[in-house]
């Protein structure tokens, strides 16, 4: 394995374990508050993902082989849709056209952007990034 591949494997290993350990904390913390419980389970989908594409070389789903690239790139694609699906339920707290929706837009529209970009990368085995550093052994 190539140095970059492992510290990319390391760190999908240790943000799954990361986003799994703070959904377990708002399944336990919160009670039984539907909103909180989604949130911890969309956070449990990626962690998992990523812990996954952090730990295993291949994945079997349905009698199908997926390499860890493409595992991380659904997780990451899951964390894409929901930080995004968050940041614009933010929105409506603010006054449209002030300082903070503008801001929380423009992160929601960066943080989208950049993980979409991230999981293409991903998906595509390295497209703008160094293609040693998504290869499946």
């Amino acid at each position: 394995m190539t140095g970059l591949k492992t510290v990319v494997r390391r760190g999908f290993a240790g943000g799954g374990a990361a986003t799994l350990l703070l959904a377990a904390l708002f399944a336990v913390g919160s009670g039984t508050e539907p909103t909180t419980l989604l949130l911890a389970g969309w956070l449990a989908v990626v962690g998992l993902s990523l812990l996954l594409a952090g730990r295993r070389e291949h994945l079997t789903v349905g009698g199908r082989t997926l390499g860890w690239p493409r595992v991380a790139a659904i997780g990451i694609s899951v964390l894409a849709i929901g930080s995004s699906a968050f940041g614009l339920s933010r929105l409506g707290q603010f006054a449209v056209g002030s300082t903070m929706w503008l801001l929380t837009g423009f992160v929601t529209l960066f943080v989208l952007g950049y993980l979409a970009w991230f999981a293409l990368e991903c998906w595509r085995g390295g497209w703008h990034l160094d293609d040693a550093m998504f290869a499946v052994e």
